[in-house]
């Protein structure tokens, strides 16, 4: 069933209005309500203060450069900026989620889930990174609450309260996304606010959420043939004139695409991007554009198609920086009063006391992810390196490459094979006992699993012709003098043999599976990473495939993966034959 396009709350207040009585004030006497508005964008988990300088500083409009960041510096400021405004409203311009901070994502983003409740978000924005996992993660278990695992081991786990998981109070809202095969819109277009001034006066104020159009091809939330995203203006125009018909007409969009600036964080520079170009197309109706997933931190204004002042803020990343908008709303019309809008991104300095519910929240999820960290998850039986032979081959490339094609052979029709680049394999497989008091010899812990391999990409099965997979392993080789070789690594049962020192294009002699040469007029499923699956990494020939079906995140993939094996060891490395001698 397709979610309603809009989600309407009515301030607790609004009742009162009806006290005014026939005393009230007329329309053109009415005094304007006071609204504030305070966005994040970009925040990616980041509960914990930044340690190293470009995620923990930013440079200072005088020069220099300020300490930022840190979920608990950044709910003190929040909580200044709104003190004494009755009508402040939180909000979060999407990619909230995949915390960089390892004990973040290893919790599913339950950690985040929490933070952003007890800031008191209202409403968000989908970002890209909102769908890495999957729309059904986001919509039924962020949403909707549902556990889809194990309670306490892969997720719904223990919030820092005692309280058990809990979906998240707000609503994600994206007027440009439909299901590729239903049409339906699975998330909310809409969400609006009452805002109430002096005389118990009651207004409304709408936000509009979109996302960037390259959402359904980026690596992390892949999307092909699942979701459609729609170009930005006219999904904005659209939602913007169901408000107007509706009676609201103070509206800001949060729109998760960026722009490029030269200023500071709250400079314009000269800013220029998809953000910018929504702000100066878009419908009058709208008045106030917030902007995100570019990592950049600018305010600006420019002028609307009916030559109105209009801002456009984009409030940084990672908790840095937030956005603090203030405008009036004529109670008479509805409408915001364009000159009284101001737009500054205020940087979330470490001069304050930590809120210290907050900090508990932190410290709470920091120990869950070292707990997370700790768990045996599989053993081997001997040390499985990643080191390369001549050919590119290792040991853990091949597991990784073995674990791919099961993991494939799960989303549906078994994979033939499965094909993985050298930048997706990490870190070997030790058998020696580690630092960590859980591990010993033999035992791999989930987080030794978990830095294996993955680059925040999915498992992506699709299929191709025999003769687009003998081009795919021809683009091994490049005319690049920093890479002219960049193997790829191929799951059991297949074969390679290639001849190097032949001219470009028919350096691969002869493919097999299970002992069959490959026939170049058949199809066959590959398994691979989603970046490949995207003709990333120097392999254009794979965007040709068809009929994509994605994992789970990588990491929570194969760590997933090699739980279910139980005892691993080191695959062997004679998958390709070089018959010249050298790649």
């Amino acid at each position: 069933m397709p979610i309603s396009r809009s989600v309407t709350v009515v301030a607790a207040l609004a009742g009162l209005a009806l006290l005014a009585g026939p005393g009230a004030a007329k329309a053109g006497d009415r005094p304007p309500i006071d609204v504030q508005v305070l966005a994040i964008s970009d925040f990616h988990g980041y509960l914990s203060p930044p340690a190293d300088a470009a995620n923990g500083s930013i440079e200072a409009p005088g020069g220099g450069r300020l300490t930022v960041g840190g979920a608990a510096y950044l709910a003190t400021h929040l909580d200044a900026a709104a003190a004494g405004r009755p009508n402040s409203i939180r909000v979060a311009n999407g990619d909230s989620f995949t915390g960089w901070q390892w004990e973040v994502t290893m919790a599913r983003d339950e950690p985040t889930i929490e933070l952003l409740d007890h800031l008191g978000i209202e409403a968000s924005a989908v970002g890209n990174h909102e769908l890495d996992v999957s729309l059904e993660f986001l919509r039924d278990h962020v949403m909707g609450g549902e556990c889809f695992g194990r309670v306490g081991v892969d997720m719904c786990f223990e919030r820092s309260d005692g309280a058990p998981f809990s979906a998240v109070d707000f609503p994600f809202l994206a007027a440009n996304l439909h299901d590729a095969s239903s049409g339906d819109r699975p998330f909310a277009s809409t969400y609006v606010r009452d805002v109430v001034g002096p005389g118990n006066q009651v207004a409304q104020v709408g936000f509009i959420g979109v996302t960037t159009p390259a959402v359904e091809r980026i690596f992390a939330s892949y999307q092909v043939g699942r979701l459609v995203a729609e170009e930005m203006t006219q999904a904005v125009d659209e939602a913007a004139a169901e408000l107007h018909r509706d009676g609201v007409d103070a509206i800001v969009v949060l729109a998760h695409d960026g722009a490029e600036t030269s200023g500071t964080y709250d400079e314009c520079g000269d800013a220029t991007g998809p953000v910018v170009d929504l702000a100066r197309e878009a419908s009058p109706l709208v008045d106030v554009v917030v902007g995100g997933h570019w990592h950049t931190a600018f305010s600006c204004s420019v002028t609307d198609p009916a030559g109105r002042p209009r801002a456009v803020v984009s409030p940084g990343h990672h908790g840095q920086v937030f956005a603090d908008l203030s405008f009036r709303v004529n109670p008479g019309t509805g409408e915001i009063v364009r000159e009284s809008v101001s737009a500054v991104n205020v940087p979330v300095t470490r001069n304050v006391t930590p809120d210290p519910e907050v900090a508990d929240l932190v410290e709470h999820w920091v120990g869950t992810g070292g707990e997370l960290w700790a768990r045996p998850l599989a053993t081997v039986t001997e040390n499985i390196p990643n080191v390369p032979d001549a050919l590119g081959q290792s040991p853990a490339r091949n597991l990784v490459a073995d674990a791919y094609r099961d993991i494939g052979s799960s989303l549906g029709e078994p994979a033939d094979l499965a094909l993985v680049e050298p930048y997706q394999v990490r870190n070997g497989v030790s058998y020696a006992r580690g630092t960590n008091p859980q591990d010993a010899d033999g035992t791999v812990l989930y987080g030794e699993g978990w830095v294996v391999q993955g680059r925040a990409s999915s498992v992506v099965t699709l299929e191709i012709t025999g003769a687009d997979l003998l081009d795919a392993l021809e683009q091994q080789w490049r005319e690049d003098p920093d890479v002219s070789y960049l193997p790829l690594s191929l799951s059991a049962g297949a074969r390679l043999t290639i001849d190097a020192e032949r001219d470009a294009g028919s350096r691969v002699v002869e493919l097999m599976l299970d002992g069959v040469p490959i026939d170049q007029a058949a199809r066959y499923r590959v398994a691979m990473s989603s970046r490949l699956a995207l003709g990333m990494d120097g392999f254009t020939v794979l965007a040709s495939g068809t009929d994509p079906v994605r994992s789970d995140m990588d990491y929570f993939a194969f760590t997933a993966w090699m739980e279910s094996q139980g005892t691993l060891s080191a695959p062997a490395t004679d998958r390709v034959v070089e018959l010249s001698g050298g790649a």
